[in-house]
């Protein structure tokens, strides 16, 4: 995602059909038809929308969830219903695989139903997948109208502005131009900027928290001085002396800064959460056999924070979110269409405020803005029940 956009093709289209015969292919030969006709489906949406980067992740998954219904492992008398004398324990490579997928398979579809449960978290769920749709989806049908439409000037008019109407539902802003293209192609670079903001900065603060819980000393005092100096100093404050002092010409560099801006406090949670899961046995078993950092930070102490990391992570990008906006709006950033923020700012500057029938032009981004970051807080609900297996128990 380093500046990515996916804009839906009909390559893409083509990768994504093709990418689904896998799953399909498996849904008729386990006789899982549902599961096949899903997978297809979900492989051809991911593949249209992002190409062989969408297409052939959702082939492992839609495949795991295929053989998940139909998989029975011969190495379990309780699930195969064989004789004990009859089980051999031994795998090949090819039955270990099929078993792991199978186990892949049915977490993703608890995880499904955990997020279908709450009503709250799946209402937060659709509404993050109605602004993927539109901003991946929408150009397809909704042309950007980037250049000044002169043509479009009502008679005795003083201005291109116009109201709402049927033929521009948002209405033109003050180039004629249509608001709702700006709206379509214009919320995914906020978004994406935003996805990776939140990412470095939760990944900044969960290997840092772990190391510095994990190695302690020296470590651990370098990392929390570190983190307590940042913490002192405001953030927006200090973003906006440094976005003053740097070209953020890059969505990508304009994420890493926030993302070092924004660890510490998310790392001083991680590290308190590490030195309370340090002091249990299998922790202390895979110290005791020395099986390396890496390997206890990733298999023994993250599966037990991962329900709160996925929620400081959703509302990192939140704040990550405001704080673009923020920037742009202050035009510390370099302006270019279209994107949401250059809207609010250009609404700003052309005096909208003061116009009634240029409303849409500013409260559209706006609207479009709350609507995402409330799906993002509701969407935290379901996080907790798929990660927490103590709220999904009864699934």
């Amino acid at each position: 995602m380093f500046g990515l956009t996916t804009i839906a093709s009909p390559q893409g289209f083509f990768i994504g059909a093709l990418c689904g015969l896998v799953p399909l292919g498996a849904g008729l030969y386990y006789r899982q038809w549902r599961a096949g006709v899903g997978g297809f489906l979900a492989c051809l949406l991911s593949g249209f929308a992002c190409g062989f980067l969408g297409g052939l992740p959702t082939i492992l998954m839609s495949y795991a969830v295929v053989l998940s219904y139909a998989y029975v492992n011969r190495q379990d008398p309780f699930t195969s219903r064989a004789a004990l004398e009859e089980v051999n324990f031994e795998e090949t490579r090819v039955e270990q695989l099929q078993r792991q997928l199978a186990n892949l398979g049915r977490g993703i579809r608890t995880s499904w139903r955990a997020l279908t449960r709450n009503r709250a978290g799946f209402l937060g769920f659709l509404g993050i997948m109605f602004f993927v749709v539109v901003t991946v989806f929408g150009p397809l049908f909704i042309e950007y109208e980037g250049a000044a439409r002169l043509d479009r000037r009502q008679p005795g008019a003083r201005s291109l502005i116009a109201p709402p109407s049927y033929e521009h539902p948002l209405g033109l802003d003050w180039k004629g131009r249509d608001v709702l293209s700006h709206m379509v192609h214009g919320g995914q670079r906020l978004i994406l900027t935003s996805i990776q903001a939140g990412l470095i900065a939760t990944v900044i603060a969960v290997v840092l928290g772990s190391l510095a819980a994990l190695l302690g000393g020296v470590v651990d005092s370098l990392i929390s001085n570190a983190a307590n100096f940042i913490l002192t100093i405001p953030s927006f404050p200090l973003l906006l002396v440094l976005a003053s002092l740097v070209n953020l010409d890059s969505d990508f560099l304009l994420a890493l800064l926030f993302g070092v801006l924004n660890w510490p406090t998310l790392m001083r949670a991680v590290r308190a959460q590490v030195f309370s899961l340090r002091e249990r046995d299998y922790v202390e078993a895979a110290v005791a056999l020395d099986l390396g950092v890496w390997h206890i930070i990733s298999r023994e102490v993250f599966p037990n924070m991962i329900s709160y990391i996925a929620v400081n992570l959703i509302f990192t990008i939140r704040v990550a979110m405001y704080s673009i906006v923020g920037l742009v709006f202050l035009g510390l950033v370099p302006l270019s269409e279209p994107d949401w923020g250059v809207m609010i700012f250009t609404g700003r500057q052309q005096g909208v405020l003061f116009q009634p029938q240029a409303a849409g032009m500013l409260l559209a981004p706006i609207v479009a803005i709350a609507l995402f970051q409330l799906s993002l807080v509701l969407f935290t609900r379901s996080l907790e029940e798929v990660f927490n297996p103590r709220l999904r128990s009864g699934l």
